[in-house]
């Protein structure tokens, strides 16, 4: 089960992060938000498609 969140938050972090670097985010801001709140950056960009 821990496998499963593990990966889960792995995935939703790079998904985010691949999503706010097409937006034009700055490195930094990506790597700050896509580290700290995985779950919370993807719905984020997800609401702002």
């Amino acid at each position: 089960m821990r496998r499963i969140f593990f990966w889960s938050f792995v995935i939703s972090g790079g998904v985010a992060a691949a999503l706010m670097f097409k937006r034009g985010e700055k490195l930094g801001t990506i790597a700050k938000d896509a580290t700290t709140h995985p779950v919370k950056s993807l719905v984020r960009e997800l609401r702002a498609v």
